[in-house]
Formats: structure tokens, sequence, C-alpha cells
């Protein structure tokens, strides 16, 4: 099982990215190992679908922020590690965080990639910025590409040793 979870506010324009993209890459690359979320955050409860057995990984899909290197509508791709940079008891979690829970309290964590397009506009509204629109074709192929890798080459030793608790 794949997890695609994107997550962002659809109300704060830019921040919008990350389910605007899960809605066209939930729909052009549905399958049945494919299990879509749509959240505002990443809350802790969520560390018990990452760890779940049969979760082999997960792309988190988010906004970021631009840059002198990265401008609106650039995509950037990153593989992820278990990290804590905070407390990892809050009610809002970076992903490295949220895989640090799950591996904390069920003993995995499936391999994970982020997919951030630079935002430009992250003001009240619903519509995504013309810089991050033209991103979101370019996070698409990028998201095809990690799901065609990861079906391809299940990457058995991802998942860190360990057992859930009963």
């Amino acid at each position: 099982m794949i997890l695609l979870i994107g997550y962002g506010n659809r109300l704060r324009r830019d921040d919008g990215l990350g389910p605007a993209l899960l809605d066209l890459a939930g729909a052009r690359f549905a399958a049945p190992d494919l299990c879509t979320f749509e959240l505002q955050q990443l809350v802790p409860e969520l560390a018990a679908e990452l760890a779940a057995p049969g979760v082999t990984a997960a792309l988190f899909l988010d906004a970021g922020p631009a840059d002198a290197a990265s401008p609106p509508g650039t995509v950037t791709v990153s593989q992820l590690l278990p990290r804590v940079d905070g407390s990892p008891l809050g009610h809002q979690l970076a992903p490295e965080e949220l895989l640090t829970v799950a591996r904390a309290l069920y003993g995995a964590t499936p391999a994970a990639w982020l997919v951030t397009v630079a935002g430009a506009d992250f003001g009240y509204g619903g519509e995504l910025s013309a810089a991050v629109r033209s991103g979101l074709d370019e996070a698409l192929a990028v998201v095809g590409t990690l799901l065609t890798t990861i079906r391809g080459e299940a990457p058995a030793t991802a998942r860190s040793a360990g057992s859930r608790p009963g």
C-alpha cells in the first residue's frame, strides 16, 4: 500500500497546493494499492496509518516557501527520514516528525518522500497562484515517477525493524 497525503489549507491560496495535487494524482494514478488522505495539517493520529502492515511508502504533497533558489512554481522532491525538530507532541507535525512518531509508537516507518511546489501567495482565497498552477504538471509527473519507482522496486528493507503493539 502506498499512502498519498496531500495537506494544506484550500482557503489560503497556494497553501492548498497539497490537496489540489492530491486531487489530480489520485484521479490519474488511482489503483488498489494507493490510499489517499487530504488533511489541513499533519497530525499525530496519522502515525498509525504510516506504520500499518503492508504500507511500503508514503508521498507527502505540500506547498513550500519560495526563495532565491526556488522561485514560485519550483517543484522539489526529497526523500524523508524520521527526525524531530521540535516537540513531537504538538498538534501539527512536519512529515519527518510524523515518521518519528510512527517509529516510536509502532516500530515501523515506510519509505517516504515530500513533493513540494514553491508558493507565491498564501493569503486568503480559494485559487492557486499562476506560478503554482504552472508547477502542477511537473509535480504530477514527479508523483507519477515516484509511484512507478516504488511499485517497481518495493523497498522491502525500507521498513524499520520492530513490531506493532498488540
